[in-house]
């Protein structure tokens, strides 16, 4: 659940501390579909059906996080019935098991091997899981449910609907380490060789691979997978490929060492000309114009959902994380917002900003401050704020302050993305929150959590019209989450050991 922030200030009267505080347990609001004490639960893309791991034993490597285990994954229909065991000796790594961006086809590797590095590669649309292959150091599915993997350096494809998939390896694309997906049409693949291959990169369309430059870093497509960028070469150079999304250009930068694509794919900006304890520049390759220098010293560039604006940190200090906050973009002139900051957010039209900004006059404080970039007024917001996020329809900007057990529980607040205008006060939400998510479609309706102090779990309601619904306790960290892209269903493990289990809860 995403991390926001809090304010100094709390209800103002009787009725808005019983309005935002803390609900009494639910009862029962939650349904146990599978009574398996799950370690993780993930949804497919479409909510018909839940990924979990349970039956899980600790894996003794110091080397790995303290909480890595070889787990059984299994699979359940979000309404409930019988759960289907998919693989055994599944990690709990984030590389354990994958859902397909759209559909539901489930990856995981199984009898994984965490000194080694590969397991052998499962892949379940429904019916029985099958074993495609063994193995395996890196996997990935595209979004229609295709299944791409490397095994013994050789790249493999195959169709993971219908029948048992079919491995089909891609000619020329050996000691590959790791492969992106594009587009159906045009570079279907960008794969990566080894460093001890030279990391050339290569091309896939048509079931085979081509070479496309060597001594590759970094790579990646644009949304959609019609474009994509690379650096490679001694001075890193920054390649974007044409409009067709096949050929490159001529390098439009050196020395890069961050790239990232305008979420419309049309732009792409670049942290270039690096030089040994000296941040790069900011540069902007805009459609039909030579790239321009936006800003010197760069650090953390982010760009809008709607890729209309561009923020970034220049005078960047990599070990504070912290600089100066920028705003442009295409056809907009660089403008200053403020210094020591060290964390900012877009609204998705890129109207407003906003950022953490280090204070030291009167003692030291992280506040949080609110700008517009086309001439609105700056203002402070809050001061002692951990953690802030607008909602996704760019109206409102929640956060947290206010906290206690080191940031374990905070106030929620919430003002308007455009500021508050004069004598207006900042809206209460909830008391002693932990985190918070945004319902899908329905941006007014919030998932909120509290940490519990006797263990690590935590106790979930909904929050919508000033009005909180409780939704269960004890849930799992990590595990809770709207069910696809339904705003009234929640899926969540519970840990307390007479409820353990996979639930759904709806709210609507």
């Amino acid at each position: 659940m995403a991390m926001t922030r809090r304010s100094l200030i709390g209800c103002a009267s009787l009725a808005l501390a019983m309005a935002c505080a803390r609900p009494e347990p639910p009862r029962g609001l939650g349904r146990r579909i599978a009574d398996h004490p799950a370690q993780a639960v993930r949804a497919s893309a479409d909510g018909a059906y839940l990924a979990f791991l349970d039956r899980c034993e600790p894996v003794k490597d110091r080397t790995l996080p303290p909480t890595t285990a070889s787990c059984e994954l299994a699979v359940v229909a979000s309404t409930g019935g019988a759960a289907q065991r998919v693989a055994l000796g599944v990690s709990t790594l984030p590389h354990g098991f994958v859902w397909s961006a759209e559909g539901r086809t489930l990856a995981a590797l199984a009898a994984y091997d965490h000194v080694e590095g590969h397991g052998a590669l499962v892949v379940w649309s429904g019916g029985e899981p099958h074993r495609v292959a063994e193995g395996v150091s890196f996997y990935a599915v595209d979004r229609d449910g295709r299944v791409g993997w490397v095994s013994g350096g050789q790249l493999f494809l195959a169709q993971a609907h219908g029948s048992t998939p079919t491995p089909a390896p891609v000619a020329g694309a050996e000691r590959v380490a790791t492969f992106e997906f594009g587009a159906k049409d045009g570079v279907e693949l960008l794969a990566r060789r080894s460093a001890r291959a030279g990391g050339e990169l290569l091309a896939v369309r048509g079931g085979a691979a081509s070479p496309l430059a060597p001594d590759v870093r970094d790579y990646a497509f644009a949304r959609g997978g019609g474009r994509f960028a690379f650096t490679s070469g001694k001075s890193q150079a920054l390649a974007v490929s044409g409009a067709d999304g096949l050929r490159p250009t001529p390098p439009i930068g050196r020395d890069v060492h961050t790239f990232l694509f305008s979420p419309r794919g049309d732009a792409i900006a670049y942290v270039a000309d690096a030089t040994p304890g000296r941040q790069g520049d900011l540069w902007l390759a805009a459609p039909g114009g030579a790239p321009g220098r936006l800003a010197e010293r760069v650090g953390e560039p982010r760009w809008s959902a709607d890729g209309s604006r561009l923020a970034w940190l220049q005078d960047y200090d990599p070990r504070s994380r912290t600089g100066t906050l920028g705003v442009g973009g295409s056809g907009k002139k660089p403008a200053v917002v403020a210094k020591n900051v060290s964390d900012f957010d877009l609204t998705p039209d890129g109207a407003s900003v906003a950022f953490l900004v280090h204070e030291t006059a009167g003692g030291y404080s992280v506040d949080l401050g609110l700008a517009q970039p086309d001439g609105g007024a700056r203002s402070i917001v809050s001061k002692g704020v951990f953690g802030f996020s607008f909602s996704p329809d760019g109206r409102w900007l929640y956060y947290r302050t206010a906290c206690v057990r080191e940031a374990e529980a905070c106030d929620l607040l919430r003002v308007p993305a455009s500021g508050l205008t004069a004598g207006a006060r900042p809206e209460p939400v909830a008391q002693g929150v932990k985190s918070f998510e945004f319902a899908p479609g329905r941006p007014d309706r919030l998932l909120v959590s509290w940490a519990r102090k006797d263990r690590v779990a935590l106790d979930l309601a909904v929050w919508e019209a000033g009005k909180l619904t409780a939704v269960d306790t004890y849930a799992l960290p990590g595990s809770v989450q709207f069910v696809g892209d339904d705003p009234g269903r929640i899926a969540y493990a519970v840990i307390e050991p007479k409820r353990a289990g996979v639930y759904v809860a709806e709210v609507r």
